[in-house]
């Protein structure tokens, strides 16, 4: 869906009330019992007062799940909340998520989960293991996106998917001293998910894998196939409304259902 028709969409569904509504129904249908992941990318200082106003929008609808309480949940655990969870998940490890998510995160109560990649850590723009390390004492949540941020290709070799898999997983557990239990796909686009780097994943040993297809965590997800849904720090309420209130999950439900029958067929 092209970006300004889905504005439009978005405007047009919450002038009339429609995303209160479909959000109202989702919670119905499931009980208030799953879990919305959202994901972002950098969070810039322009953006600050929006992203606040996101947080905001979060906390009075959702509740925030942090890691134990994940692990709880795809355990069959109870978790006893009275709205539906929200984990908030940034993608690629950028120095605005240290300096400007994580003291609004804290403010609000959230947990940010922090996909990085290992060759980038420390680089101009990207946070250093300094704050990583400090983070993860803080309650936060570091995942591994790669080693170079690199999107699977199904040509890649087993030595290129060694590397950005399960060498990257090894590189950021040496460094920040904790396991690193979740793998994060890099790129949303149908090609970049194959067979051969999902084997990879489960040899590496990761517990949970993220993906971007939109779709609510329940206690029947696959915890290999955790779909997230896109949300940037300048959008307005209406467009993260329409991300977060199940529109979105029907979108993407046949991509969804291709993806995961590639990835788990014989």
């Amino acid at each position: 869906m092209k970006f300004r028709i889905k504005v439009v969409i978005a405007w047009f569904l919450n002038i009339f009330g429609i995303t209160d509504m479909m959000l109202s129904r989702l919670n119905k249908k499931l009980g208030n019992n799953y879990i919305r992941v959202i994901n972002y990318h950098d969070t810039t200082r322009e953006n600050a007062s929006n992203f606040e106003k996101q947080l905001k929008w979060y906390q009075k609808h959702f509740e925030n799940v942090d890691y134990r309480q994940f692990e709880m949940y795809m355990e069959n655990r109870n978790v006893n909340r009275e709205k539906p969870g929200i984990m908030i998940t940034f993608d690629d490890g950028m120095q605005g998520n240290y300096e400007i998510a994580l003291p609004i995160l804290e403010k609000y109560g959230f947990t940010g989960y922090f996909m990085c990649s290992s060759d980038l850590i420390g680089k101009e723009k990207y946070m250093n293991y300094d704050e990583l390390r400090e983070m993860i004492k803080r309650g936060h949540v570091i995942g591994d996106h790669t080693a170079t941020h690199h999107r699977m290709l199904i040509n890649d070799s087993e030595e290129k998917l060694q590397y950005e898999i399960i060498e990257s997983k090894k590189h950021l557990e040496e460094e920040t001293n904790v396991p690193i239990q979740i793998f994060c796909w890099c790129g949303g686009e149908e090609i970049h998910y194959t067979k051969n780097a999902y084997e990879m994943i489960k040899k590496a040993g990761y517990k949970y894998a993220f993906m971007t297809n939109s779709a609510p965590v329940t206690k029947n997800t696959n915890a290999l196939h955790i779909q997230r849904i896109n949300v940037e720090d300048g959008w307005k309420e209406h467009l993260m409304k329409l991300q977060v209130c199940g529109f979105m999950d029907k979108h993407f439900e046949k991509k969804r259902y291709r993806v995961d029958d590639m990835l788990i067929k014989d």
